[in-house]
Parts: C-alpha cells; structure tokens; sequence
C-alpha cells in the first residue's frame, strides 16, 4: 500500500464534476459549481479528487489530470472539472472551524489520487463558499481532448 501524505499548501486538487451538478443560468451557460458538487455520499470517508501537481509537466499536468480522472469514471460531456489551491480548501474550512486535510492517497490505477478528508457531511453553507472561493478553474470536460491511444 502506497504511503499516504500531506499535500503542500501551493499545489492543487481537481474534482469531477457532473452535469446535474453544474450551476447554470436560465439557458444552461455554466457558471460555476453548485455545492452539491463537493458533498459526501453517506458512505465516503472523504471528498475524492486528482493531485494535480503529480503530473510533472506544468503545460500539460491539468489536461493529464482529466485523462486520469476519465480512466477512472464514465465523464460526461457536458460535464466539468474543478481546480482548487489545497491551501484555499484549508483555510476556508478552518474559517468555519473545520480542520480538514488534503492528502495524496494513490491507489493502484490512480496514482494521482488524492482525497479531502475531514469534511463535515451536512454544511452546505461550507460546500458553497468551497463550489465559489476555492474551486475557482472549471474546465469544461468537451475542451479536452481525447486521450491518444498508445
């Protein structure tokens, strides 16, 4: 099992995002991400996301990051791809008393892996400041190119 740690304040995480789960306006232009977007399921221990900065080259690493994430999930089209600052995600927890921790957490065919744990279930007033303040790149899963087949 591969070792789990901290992820440094400077880097990023990315989240997969679903279309129902988009912010849209009254004719379905998308605006941002509804806090829904980052709400644990009654089963999850923590908030799943993508280490961005795992990937190396800093040209391709968040395109790199949606390939992974694609692997990983059925993505939608219309769907999109969230990016936040770790040290962001950390202090707007800590502003509402909530310590959570990022951390790299690989597994065996998600290396870039990572999750936010600690995140409290039922504070949608937290999960909407996190879905405008922190998650603040959306990058619209069609505007990535499909991965090339080796």
């Amino acid at each position: 099992m591969p070792k789990i740690s901290n992820l440094p304040d400077q880097d990023h995480v990315m989240r997969y995002v679903s279309w129902g789960k988009l912010r849209r306006d009254e004719d379905d232009k998308v605006l941002g991400f509804l806090p829904q977007a980052f709400q644990l399921r009654p089963d999850e221990p923590s908030l799943s996301v993508n280490w961005v900065e795992y990937f190396s080259d800093p040209d391709t690493r968040e395109r790199d990051s949606v390939w992974a994430l694609r692997r990983t999930r059925n993505a939608g089209t219309k769907s999109a791809f969230g990016i936040a600052n770790v040290g962001k995600i950390k202090d707007i927890c800590l502003s509402r008393n909530v310590r959570v921790r990022v951390v790299h957490e690989p597994r065996e065919t998600e290396p870039a892996h990572a999750s936010i744990r600690r995140l409290p279930v039922d504070d949608l007033i937290l999960l909407a400041v996190l879905a405008e303040e922190a998650f603040t790149r959306l990058i619209r899963n069609a505007d990535i190119p499909k991965q090339p087949i080796d």
